[in-house]
């Protein structure tokens, strides 16, 4: 293959229009450029540069050598720097604010995957509310969040909303288990599992008593949804939470999720958000792309 410096005392020489030009950005002899250029032609078997002319002019072959350079030069480029971004996600810092419905085994599982394939990032996840999720992913506490709702800050945007109806959740052996889709009048009656007031579920829950002209009575009011799932799985009452929460649940059959014909329930939706115009760092950017993945995928494995 021809020398990079035989290429590249053509392609500075042919930029510049003269070898003297060429001689004096690269602080060589103007020999040396001719001399170099002559031993490439030679290797090649072509002229590179038309004779006679007072500025230089290539050839086809030339061209063709110079574009080669060019390219080359490109694919170095690329290649260095997709080492330095290796590099620079070997080690760092990256936080992840979430609301409690994301702590989940699949959430713990990709974030295990994540650490193994990146060992030197430190990873830090902060649970709290909707409130406190878009505020430090405002404030800059969170490089990015989750939130079961739609941001409604404008210094906070949206990678990416899915659909995340909220639904009826029972236990397989529940008389309701083999109902499809229920009213809100119809589980009034039933011992039902709540989450408090501070939770963003709760209040899309008594927007949609207002809307069916409904009140359900908690028998379990509490801020843990993992208690309200095992309240569930106990078959003590029901719930009403996103699929999310229970997700490996319906996939085992152990629950069952029942849709409503309640618009707000239905229109409930999950946001991976970050601030707007914060430019991430390559962990945070990966993990971010991690997560699209994995809220995809879950989106896809329930519907299936």
């Amino acid at each position: 293959m021809p020398s990079d410096v035989r290429l590249r005392y053509l392609f500075e020489s042919a930029q510049l229009g003269t070898m003297r030009a060429a001689s004096e950005k690269l602080d060589v002899a103007t020999s040396s450029v001719s001399r170099q250029i002559s031993e490439l032609e030679q290797e090649l078997g072509l002229a590179l540069i038309e004779k006679g002319r007072r500025r230089i002019r290539l050839t086809e072959a030339g061209e063709a050598a110079c574009q080669y350079y060019r390219e080359k030069l490109s694919q170095e480029e690329a290649f260095l720097s997709r080492i330095k971004e290796m590099k620079s996600i070997r080690t760092g810092k990256i936080s992840l604010a979430v609301g409690e419905a994301f702590v989940t085994q699949s959430f713990s599982d990709l974030l295990d995957d994540f650490m193994q394939r990146y060992p030197g990032m430190e990873v830090q996840v902060q649970v709290g509310n909707t409130t406190r999720v878009v505020e430090r992913v405002r404030e800059d506490e969170a490089h990015m969040g989750l939130i079961f709702d739609i941001p409604r800050e404008p210094k906070v945007r949206a990678r990416l909303v899915i659909p995340q109806p909220l639904k009826v959740i029972v236990n397989r052996s529940h008389a309701l288990s083999q109902r499809q889709r229920v009213n809100l009048r119809d589980i009034a009656s039933e011992s039902i599992g709540l989450a408090d007031e501070g939770y963003r579920i709760r209040q899309l829950i008594h927007a949609a008593e207002q809307e069916d002209g409904a009140f359900l009575e908690a028998s379990l009011q509490t801020n843990s949804l993992t208690l309200l799932m095992d309240f569930v799985k106990s078959g003590r009452g029901i719930s009403i939470l996103p699929e999310l929460v229970v997700h490996e649940e319906l996939l085992s059959g152990a629950l069952y999720a029942l849709d409503t014909d309640n618009s707000i329930l239905n229109s409930t939706k999950t946001s991976l958000i970050t601030r707007v115009g914060r430019q991430l760092p390559i962990g945070a950017y990966r993990l971010l792309l991690s997560l699209e993945g994995f809220l995809k995928a879950a989106e896809e494995a329930v519907e299936t």
